[in-house]
């Protein structure tokens, strides 16, 4: 059977890992024309974590990656607005909970689990329709490719999903981000801590240390339309104006960044799906429910997908997989993306009428009424992935 992956991202690579552990070749096409690390940071919660173990990924992720034992939300000032307590969770499931890394590092451990030969680069697919034995791909250089089952992994602007879903909808959030890798580790500041910290306008700002005495940080707020012109101008000095009066080490760490290293992209995500299989194709990571990153569960539920599938089509056929897929995917996609939109509108809110009252209620809410939500989130098992005898 041919199989033909669809993007060299993390759900690309991801599942090309775990096709190879059931013994598939793997033939995978990516637009660029180069792989290179590129992003700033990103976490892993326990369920990505599990799913990178059933992957056999685990440690190799690991190597690249800064524990994280706890989380605390905070106002502008800094004072604590909600902990999780994450090495409990830790404890508790028998593995770490959180890690955060380089997207590049996550990159480049999936990267050295596929061979190089499988993938071909500069072929950006541009089409894609289904016949009754399989998929008929087309690439912008004019070339085409059928498969017996293409899986896309091509982002949320997936080419491959508007072929086959047209349907399907990008939507803005309604608010912005700018991301950064700042070198250095401020004074005091504890490298097992995530932090968020909300502030008025929208405005808020998080803060993680990752491998190399590095601060993964990034800084948001709201928008009125995607691309806007004026935020567009927007550049380091005018983010450290705006953030000037969150707490330390907030106004250090954008001070030490370095202009060229800051990357802005207003938030998008996916209007929800009903199936994310149409005929011989199927859709996986953003292509099939890009979220926004409010609940840290892009890169997550990427590779759970990669693991699912594989799983699946190690021991059923390959239609029963398919079903067995859509049954086990799109409603808790669907969960996720709805929990990511709901913080972001809580996190948003720009009324300075609101704003303080938002904070006093979070405050009030029970840590062990907030473990038992995450828990629902994180809480997940996988099936081997393994070769049918």
């Amino acid at each position: 059977m041919r199989i033909v992956i669809v993007g060299a991202g993390i759900a690309g690579l991801a599942t090309a890992r775990g096709l190879r552990l059931i013994d598939h070749e793997i033939e995978i096409y990516e637009q660029a024309p180069e792989l290179k690390p590129i992003g700033a940071g990103l976490s892993l919660s326990a369920n990505a974590l599990r799913a990178l173990r059933t992957l056999g990924l685990y440690d190799a992720v690991l190597a690249e990656a800064q524990r994280i034992d706890r989380i605390d939300l905070l106002d502008q000032r800094g004072d604590v607005l909600q902990t999780t307590d994450l090495a409990a969770f830790s404890q508790r499931y028998g593995h770490l909970s959180m890690v955060v890394l380089h997207r590049g590092g996550l990159h480049h451990a999936l990267l050295s689990a596929v061979p190089q030969s499988a993938i071909r680069l500069g072929m950006e697919c541009v089409g894609a329709r289904t016949h009754e034995a399989g998929a008929v791909l087309r690439f912008a250089n004019g070339h085409t490719v059928e498969a017996d089952l293409v899986l896309a992994c091509d982002g949320v602007h997936s080419a491959i999903r508007k072929a086959v879903f047209p349907e399907a909808r990008e939507r803005f959030a309604r608010y912005t981000c700018w991301r950064a890798i700042s070198p250095g580790i401020p004074a005091g500041f504890d490298p097992t801590r995530l932090s968020e910290s909300w502030g008025a306008a929208g405005k808020r700002v998080g803060l993680a240390a990752i491998p190399g005495e590095r601060i993964y940080w990034f800084a948001c707020c709201g928008a009125r339309r995607i691309k806007d012109p004026d935020l567009a101008k927007i550049g380091l000095t005018e983010l450290q104006a705006m953030f000037a009066e969150f707490h330390d080490p907030i106004p250090e760490v954008l001070a030490s960044t370095s202009s060229d290293a800051v990357i802005w992209t207003d938030i998008e995500d996916l209007d929800p799906m009903p199936y994310f299989t149409h005929g011989r194709i199927v859709l996986l990571g953003d292509a099939a429910h890009a979220v926004t990153p409010d609940l840290g569960q892009g890169a997550g539920l990427s590779i759970e997908d990669a693991a699912v599938l594989a799983s699946l089509l190690g021991r059923l056929p390959i239609d029963e997989t398919l079903h067995e897929y859509d049954a086990r995917r799109v409603g808790r996609a669907h969960r996720l993306a709805s929990g990511s939109r709901l913080y972001a509108k809580v996190a948003q809110w720009q009324n300075p009428l609101v704003v303080p009252l938002r904070n006093r209620v979070v405050k009030s809410i029970p840590e062990r009424f907030m473990d038992r939500q995450l828990d629902a989130v994180l809480d997940i098992d996988f099936e081997p992935v393994q070769a049918a005898a």
